[in-house]
C-alpha cells in the first residue's frame, strides 16, 4: 500500500502540467516617472483571468475589475473598475496601434489617455525575456479582442 501510495505520488509530480498563462501590457508616459502608467491583461487557462493597473516610479499594482464590454460615442471597449472605495472606472478602447483609456468618475469623464503596447518579449533593445508576454503588438491586440473584448 506505501509503495503505491509512493508511486501515485512520483507520476502526480512527475505528470504536472504547466500553467498556460500569458499577458500583454500596455503604457503611457516614462517608465520610472510620476506620470507612467501601465495596465497588464492576464489570460489563464485561455481564459480572461485580470487586470493589474500601476501608477508612478515604483508604485504597486492594484486589481482592476472587468466590467464587461461596452460601447460609448459608437466605440467599441469594455469597463473596468477601480476596486471600492474608489468609484473610477475606465472604458479601454482600440485606438489604432494603441489603445485608448477613458478615466471617468460617476459617468463623468475625468480624462484621456493613450496606451501603447509594451515590448516585453527580449527584442529590441531589450536585455530581459518574457516567455509568456505577447511577442508583438499584433498578438497582443488579438488577445485583448479575444479574451476581454467580448
Amino acid at each position: 500500500m506505501t509503495r503505491s501510495l509512493l508511486l501515485l505520488m512520483i507520476n502526480l509530480t512527475l505528470l504536472h502540467f504547466p500553467q498556460d498563462v500569458k499577458v500583454t501590457t500596455w503604457s503611457a508616459g516614462a517608465p520610472d516617472t510620476d506620470g507612467y502608467e501601465s495596465l497588464a491583461f492576464w489570460i489563464k487557462d485561455d481564459h480572461r483571468a485580470y487586470i493589474r493597473y500601476a501608477r508612478g516610479r515604483d508604485a504597486e499594482d492594484i486589481e482592476l475589475t472587468w466590467m464587461g464590454p461596452d460601447s460609448v460615442g459608437g466605440r467599441r471597449g469594455f469597463r473596468a473598475g477601480f476596486p471600492v472605495p474608489d468609484n473610477r472606472t475606465l472604458f479601454i478602447t482600440p485606438d489604432g496601434d494603441s489603445l485608448s483609456v477613458f478615466f471617468r468618475r460617476s459617468n463623468r469623464q475625468l480624462y484621456k489617455e493613450k496606451f501603447h503596447w509594451e515590448n516585453e518579449s527580449g527584442q529590441g533593445d531589450s536585455t530581459a525575456t518574457c516567455d509568456i508576454c505577447a511577442q508583438s503588438q499584433m498578438q497582443a491586440t488579438a488577445w485583448l479582442r479575444e479574451y476581454f473584448w467580448k
